[in-house]
């Protein structure tokens, strides 16, 4: 008996090892496969010589149509999307927040894909000069200095050569957070990447893509409302003060009310989703904008409250007009698009400061991340 339980054994655990030397080789035929594919549909721009110390500018190429506005309706998109779907009621927020300051370099450095000047990529404009565009359509070229070699050399270059920009990216930041939002930056979209890969290898549906990348769906309106809360900070809090402004041009302006960039609510994904899974009370408080207003009195507050505020604060954002100047944009905000954003108030000034926005960030849930990186698949694939 126990010599048929030792032949068992080893016959099994051959049978393993062949199995998953298959499962590697047919994983390593898709992606050579998926990259053949990549090579022909979209094309490599292949970046001109440097001759000078900035990186090379990605000429715009022919390429995939990656703007489709078209797209089924809201009610059998939610369900596509997270009904019965991948992502989760809180998709456009998650992605938003890590559109918001991408740029083609970053593009091409943290998911390997070149693309175009005419990209499709949506973020927020660092020009916070009044009236100028808040939201532009495509990511824009940064224009990082080639002579530094690492990404976070890059990045502190580019943070510094503003320095003296009072409207410039964020409203109220000091230098140190405007150079801890940049690498902050850099930490999510890093941990998208290997979502990102994952669904090379296992890609969404053409569905899925449609509704997620479409003019309908909640991601444009997340992005315009993020941009408004760097711009002016504390505008949809409810209050009766004035939202804070960018400073006059030409001066710094002092340290106030400031977009608060680090806080993400635990959010539950769909069944098997890759999330990180924490208890509630584990949750850094602060910044969401589709759930801060709800009551927190004990005989008030509910998941059914929350979770039916949610669905119709996204269509009243799918539905609010964020064109005008920037005057008539704000009144309309702060009467329709109340959420209890009080903005950033603990700046990040001293160690203790420090410890609460180091919490805030490695709180964030890898959910968030995986919801971006499904969207960059169906832009860029």
């Amino acid at each position: 008996v126990s010599t048929q339980s030792t032949g068992s054994s080893g016959i099994n655990a051959e049978y393993g090892k062949q199995w998953y030397q298959r499962r590697v080789r047919d994983n390593i035929c898709k992606m050579l496969f998926v990259s053949l594919v990549s090579l022909v549909l979209l094309g490599r721009v292949i970046p001109a010589p440097t001759t000078g110390t900035t990186d090379p500018v990605w000429e715009p190429t022919t390429g995939p149509d990656i703007t489709s506005t078209s797209a089924p309706s809201d009610n059998i998109c939610d369900e596509v999307l997270f009904g019965a779907g991948p992502l989760n009621a809180n998709y456009g927020q998650d992605i938003a927040h890590r559109l918001h300051s991408m740029t083609v370099e970053d593009i091409k450095y943290y998911f390997g894909v070149s693309v175009t000047l005419d990209n499709g990529i949506p973020t927020v404009n660092t020009n916070l000069t009044a009236n100028a565009q808040r939201v532009l359509p495509d990511a824009p070229v940064a224009g990082y200095d080639g002579a530094f070699l690492t990404q976070a050399m890059k990045q502190l270059d580019k943070v510094l050569s503003n320095m003296d920009d009072p409207d410039w990216a964020i409203v109220n930041y000091s230098l140190v957070e405007k150079i801890a939002h940049s690498f902050h930056m850099s930490e999510l979209w890093a941990r998208s990447k290997s979502h990102y890969d994952m669904l090379t290898m296992e890609p969404l549906s053409e569905e899925v893509c449609e509704c997620l990348t479409s003019s309908q769906s909640d991601v444009i309106p997340a992005l315009e409302l993020l941009a408004l809360k760097i711009k002016f900070p504390g505008l949809t809090s409810g209050q009766d003060t004035p939202p804070a402004a960018p400073p006059a041009a030409g001066r710094k302006g002092d340290i106030g009310k400031a977009y608060k960039l680090y806080i993400e609510t635990g959010k539950e994904g769909p069944a098997g989703s890759p999330r990180v899974s924490r208890s509630a009370d584990q949750s850094a408080p602060g910044y969401d904008i589709y759930a801060a207003h709800v009551p927190k009195t004990p005989d008030e507050y509910s998941l059914s409250i929350d979770v039916e505020w949610n669905k119709e604060y996204r269509r009243h954002l799918r539905n609010f007009d964020f064109t005008g100047t920037d005057e008539d944009v704000i009144r309309k905000a702060r009467e329709e698009l109340v959420d209890g954003d009080e903005g950033l108030e603990e700046h990040l000034d001293s160690e203790a400061g420090w410890d609460t926005w180091r919490e805030g960030f490695k709180n964030m849930d890898d959910f968030g991340n995986y919801q971006f990186a499904a969207y960059m698949h169906c832009k860029l694939r």
